[in-house]
């Protein structure tokens, strides 16, 4: 008798498993040119829908995890963006993601996700996991300024640092906003690597170090504050910008150019895809932050 119940309950179990992998959702990537997929001069002007990068990689790998059924895709990225253009129209590289409207329904990346979420949910397929890759060209903005080379080492810092700090205020709230939109998705923040580690000569490379060092500080520590899952990419890279950057082997564009090869970005998903173990890691932050919200939310009993 206790044979027959618990082979019924792996029968049932298991028919519940399968209903469970084959539920449909939606997998959101938001963020700048990594997370949109750019990869050599040629891509700067292409139209795309973003399903490429570690994007298209990374849910091909939830394809494994589901059944073999891949989630639906929805690139919100728009090459360019820093966390300040992100919540306005001043950046017109929109244009070249093919999920978004064109003019004259012109709309920011803050509200496209905002209306993918809502859109998601009625058709059945909510959003369950996101990728975030922004704050990057928080810093390129500044060390790619005219005459930025020139300046004295102190008006660089300040620069730099004025930068930081506008990329700590705007991701902790784009962070905090979009968990309270997405209360249970697992939420993974990407973190940057230097790609002018490889330019030793170049007077960037002294500042960039410790700038993406600080910048991915932020970025982890708004992570840690959603219960969201921060990932590393700095320590992947560091000595082989070569292969996985296009620093030295793409020479079409003015500006050096800082992103990943294909190996790169497969580096990235490697690195993105959870080791074994962590989905119960990753549940229990979401847990607890949810617990810390209630907690800091309930009335002062007297």
């Amino acid at each position: 008798m206790r044979s027959q119940i618990a082979l019924s309950f792996v029968v049932v179990a298991g028919l519940v498993s399968s209903a469970v992998a084959q539920t449909p959702y939606t997998y959101l990537a938001i963020g700048d040119s990594v997370g949109f997929g750019i990869t050599n001069g040629a891509s700067y002007t292409q139209l795309s829908n973003g399903d490429r990068g570690y994007v298209s990689l990374y849910a091909d790998y939830l394809a494994t995890q589901n059944a073999g059924l891949r989630p639906t895709v929805v690139n919100a990225s728009i090459f360019g963006d820093d966390s300040t253009s992100f919540s306005n129209l001043s950046n017109p590289a929109r244009a070249l993601n093919t999920n978004y409207p064109p003019f004259p329904g012109l709309t920011t990346q803050a509200n496209f996700i905002t209306s993918t979420i809502t859109q998601a949910a009625a058709n059945g397929a909510p959003v369950q996991r996101v990728t975030i890759s922004l704050g990057a060209n928080d810093l390129l903005g500044v060390v790619q300024l005219p005459g930025f080379i020139g300046l004295p080492e102190t008006t660089q810092a300040a620069l730099v640092f004025g930068a930081l700090n506008t990329a700590q205020t705007n991701i902790g709230t784009i962070y905090a906003t979009l968990r309270a939109a997405l209360p249970t998705a697992e939420i993974v923040a990407v973190g940057y690597y230097d790609p002018f580690a490889i330019l030793p000569g170049n007077p960037n490379s002294a500042f960039t170090a410790g700038a993406v060092n600080a910048l991915n500080q932020i970025i982890q520590a708004s992570a840690a504050s959603i219960g969201a899952r921060y990932v590393e990419t700095a320590s992947a890279f560091l000595g082989n910008e070569a292969t996985l950057t296009n620093m030295l082997l793409d020479q079409t564009t003015t500006q050096p150019n800082v992103h990943p090869t294909a190996a790169g970005y497969q580096v990235i998903a490697n690195q993105i895809i959870p080791a074994p173990g962590a989905g119960f890691a990753l549940a229990f932050g979401i847990l607890a932050h949810t617990r810390r919200r209630r907690a800091s939310a309930a009335p002062v009993m007297s």
